[in-house]
């Protein structure tokens, strides 16, 4: 099983304050976020954090409160007050990379905020047609949007997130107002968001915005794939709350879920493509890609082709659900113009994640299992960061995790 793997459901849309609340409702430890939201080099604002109701549902609502805005309060608030004094009106991307750069985040986490701001450049520079690094954001570029941003960005930091699969995004109809004036909806920004990422979405009766262009970046950059496995457990579920009334419950909800893998009986889908046109960069952005979507495995064989041309034969192995995106996805990134597929049944020892205690550092451990058999394996990027935080060799940590593993296969059943 793995932990971490985080399902948004998105049957109300979704905006930046909505999935902040959503994941800070998961456990994210409120201290420490306000600690962190501390250091970033805005204008003076205030948080609140409270537990409110939408239509019976319990849901965490995140407000920020500017000097620009009055602050309402609630039961159960907290609050985090940052003192610098910035115009920000029309920031550019270079300005708000500053400020996250600026702040005291983890590296993760401001590069996490960073791609969510430059998905968001690139789609407004499409719909104004410039480059992105010349737009000058307005809504989405003010002092809440940015911490909106920076909020999510430090959670699934804090929540060791590695996987998000989202739901199809619900949305609303007829107009909304920005800093243009009236635009139909969805927004113009939004459409573009949800089209060059390809995310699924279903129009609904109810009218007005329900996708921010905020929460649709937070999608369109970090959603690996749309579609969730076949069987999974739910371990946590957090609510974030919206700020309009719909006839349904304005909420976004989280899910911290371990996928159950079948070890008998599992089908796998497999293709296969020669290629020996495609640039080093093309192949190696397109096996980045779908891994990304969800690919259990990617891999190039160096072969001939006619003419004695060197080529290299592409194999793909995914989950049957997952071979439309894939397929579309080799065909848009590279110059393969047809595909072989077959579909195999496989054995394959089911998984688990746990954590293994090394100083002051969480390792993961992979456990594979198949009847009697057993197997460890220690994650290679939990093990690196924790080497260089420990300032000692990779196979030094590694002795010690596998270490550690067997003193405790000895006491229990780990």
């Amino acid at each position: 099983m793995n932990h971490s793997i985080l399902y948004l459901e998105c049957n109300s849309g979704i905006s930046g304050d909505m999935a902040a609340g959503a994941l800070i409702d998961l456990g994210v430890d409120r201290e420490f976020l306000l600690n962190q939201l501390h250091t970033v080099p805005l204008e003076q604002f205030e948080i609140d954090i409270s537990k409110t109701d939408k239509q019976g549902i319990s849901a965490v609502a995140f407000d920020i409160h500017t000097n620009h805005s009055t602050c309402k309060h609630s039961h159960e608030h907290e609050h985090a007050h940052s003192h610098t004094h910035h115009d920000h009106s029309g920031r550019c991307l270079a300005e708000i990379e500053h400020i996250i750069d600026a702040s005291e985040i983890s590296d993760k986490a401001k590069e996490t905020a960073k791609k969510i701001f430059h998905v968001l450049a690139q789609a407004e520079g499409f719909v104004h047609g410039m480059p992105a690094h010349q737009v000058h954001f307005q809504e989405v570029g003010s002092d809440d949007s940015i911490l909106d941003i920076i909020t999510v960005a430090v959670c699934l930091d804090f929540l060791h997130i590695d996987h998000i699969i989202c739901s199809p995004l619900y949305e609303g109809s007829g107009f909304t107002k920005c800093h243009h004036g009236l635009t139909a909806v969805p927004t113009p920004c939004t459409l573009r968001l949800v089209q060059s990422a390809s995310i699924p979405m279903r129009i609904t009766e109810n009218k007005g915005e329900m996708i921010t262009p905020t929460g649709a970046a937070i999608v369109a950059a970090l959603a690996n794939t749309f579609t969730l496995p076949p069987k999974f457990t739910i371990d946590k579920i957090g609510v974030g709350a919206g700020k309009k009334e719909f006839a349904h419950p304005n909420v976004v909800r989280a899910m911290l879920i371990s996928e159950i893998i079948d070890t008998h009986g599992d089908e796998i889908c497999i293709l296969k493509s020669a290629i020996d046109d495609s640039t080093p960069e093309q192949l190696a952005y397109c096996h980045t890609r779908l891994l990304e979507l969800g690919a259990a495995d990617v891999y190039f064989t160096p072969i001939y082709m006619k003419k004695n041309r060197p080529a290299y034969e592409l194999t793909v192995l995914c989950q049957p659900e997952l071979e439309q995106i894939i397929t579309e996805t080799i065909f848009q990134e590279t110059t393969a113009i047809g595909l072989r597929k077959t579909f195999a049944k496989r054995n394959i020892m089911a998984r688990e994640i746990k954590p293994i205690q090394i100083g002051s550092q969480t390792i993961d451990c992979k456990i594979c299992t198949y009847h009697h058999i057993k197997k460890y394996y220690v994650e290679y990027e939990s093990a690196a960061k924790a080497a260089r935080i420990l300032g000692e060799s990779l196979e030094e940590t590694y002795r010690k995790v596998y270490t550690k593993i067997h003193d405790l296969s000895k006491m229990q059943d780990y």
